[in-house]
């Protein structure tokens, strides 16, 4: 028995080893003195997720780490996955009411803001991204994700921006 089975028997238990007997034996087949960089960092992930198992409580999580343990102790190029992140994200908020009605908040919070943040620089008199950049000390390719979107900004930002339409901070957040 080498190291790494050690390792994973008491942090896996051994049923769970004799559950998955392909992570066994992938862990046999492993060299107890590495050579490679690489092998070294497999073999530090394959000690650190076997440690996180022993300490996860949720079963969901600990079925995803015990996917991720045969992954890489078996050393094979992982699958990729067939649907697009907005497939996946489509089928999620069809199955998954909880997640549908967060995106369905945050796109409502995102909205609430872009339309206060277009009013502020339409009153301060700012026609362009590069406008608002200067004056506020921000890029314009920044300026221009928030713009669209895709992020909300922090506080220091918001503070920034806030100066440039020369209104409080508040006045953005509201």
């Amino acid at each position: 028995m080498n190291v790494l089975e050690i390792v994973a028997e008491k942090h896996l238990g051994v049923g769970t080893l004799r559950k998955h007997p392909k992570l066994r034996a992938s862990l046999k087949s492993i060299e107890s003195s590495p050579a490679l960089e690489a092998e070294r960092e497999r073999i530090s992930s394959i000690v650190e997720l076997c440690f996180e198992f022993d300490r996860e409580t949720d079963p969901e999580e600990k079925e995803n780490i015990l996917r991720t343990l045969e992954e890489i102790s078996a050393n094979k190029p992982l699958e990729l996955p067939t649907e697009s992140v907005g497939e996946w994200e489509a089928g999620l908020k069809a199955t998954d009411a909880a997640y549908a009605k967060a995106d369905a908040a945050a796109a409502k919070k995102t909205g609430a803001f872009l339309k206060t943040y277009f009013s502020l620089r339409a009153k301060a008199g700012f026609a362009t991204q590069a406008d608002v950049a200067k004056k506020s000390g921000l890029s314009r390719s920044y300026v221009a994700v928030i713009e669209s979107g895709e992020h909300i900004p922090q506080q220091k930002t918001l503070q920034k921006l806030a100066r440039a339409f020369g209104v409080d901070v508040t006045a953005l957040i509201a």
